[in-house]
């Protein structure tokens, strides 16, 4: 089992992994149903019924089994179900697209202050990480708002041990995860001696598409069992280096 000395910076994604997207008030996540009722709002303005009546789990379901980790991928998905759309393939800059996704990324973020809590235990061991060597080698890589990144990281008090230019957000690539695009820029962000590999960076996911990315950069993966369990993660095509049910086991098990 590899130990925490030998590694040199850690990357962690931040819904399901830092912040909870699932506190006990929104089983379905806190995403979700800022995208379900921005496409209420959007479905009445444009008259599409079937947009108006979005129900918890469908939505839920719409991002389970979108192809791409994206706030896009789960709204063209919903697009694709419900026929509003006639092909898989995303197009970005669909006016009814463009639309809903602005106003659920302004819904998002009063949301997540008012409703978001963090994954436990999560703050404390990236201050952890920090006091055993880490300090100036965190970084961030999500597919979320930048914003919502800063409210997260603000909550959980830890906006002093990661700094702005390691922050790789959804406006900083092209390729969503599972796309390896936002890890390795999140990895360069660091800027680490040239005698340090991929490999030697720990990345935190909770997402099957996320850890395909992280993987895919040649990071060593950890799955955080916040959203699917060991057995299933432990079962993926790319699995994880480490799952844990908590960061309490993450750090003994690099102890």
């Amino acid at each position: 089992m590899p130990k925490l000395s030998d590694f040199a910076a850690a990357i962690f994604d931040m819904d399901d992994t830092l912040m909870s997207n699932h506190p006990p008030t929104f089983p379905f996540g806190l995403h979700e149903e800022s995208r379900r009722l921005a496409a209420i709002i959007v479905g009445k303005r444009h008259h599409i019924p079937a947009l108006t009546k979005l129900t918890p789990e469908f939505n839920f379901r719409m991002f389970r089994n979108a192809s791409e980790h994206s706030l896009e991928g789960a709204t063209w998905r919903t697009f694709l179900e419900l026929r509003i759309v006639d092909t898989g393939v995303i197009d970005r800059s669909h006016p009814l697209l463009r639309e809903l996704v602005d106003l659920k990324e302004e819904m998002h973020g009063d949301l997540m202050r008012k409703e978001g809590v963090e994954v436990p235990g999560a703050a404390h061991f990236v201050r952890y990480l920090a006091e055993h060597g880490f300090t100036g080698k965190l970084a961030i890589a999500s597919t979320a708002y930048r914003p919502d990144i800063f409210i997260c990281l603000e909550k959980l008090d830890i906006e002093d041990l990661i700094p702005p230019n390691h922050i790789i957000s959804k406006d900083k690539f092209t390729h969503a995860k599972p796309h390896p695009e936002a890890f390795q820029l999140a990895y360069n962000s660091l800027k680490l001696p040239a005698n340090v590999t991929p490999a030697q960076v720990l990345a935190f996911e909770d997402d099957p598409r996320g850890i395909a990315s992280a993987k895919a950069a040649g990071l060593f993966t950890c799955a955080i069992t916040t959203h699917f369990s060991k057995k299933d993660l432990a079962k993926l095509t790319v699995p994880p280096d480490l799952i844990a049910d908590s960061y309490a086991e993450f750090e003994e098990l690099l102890n």
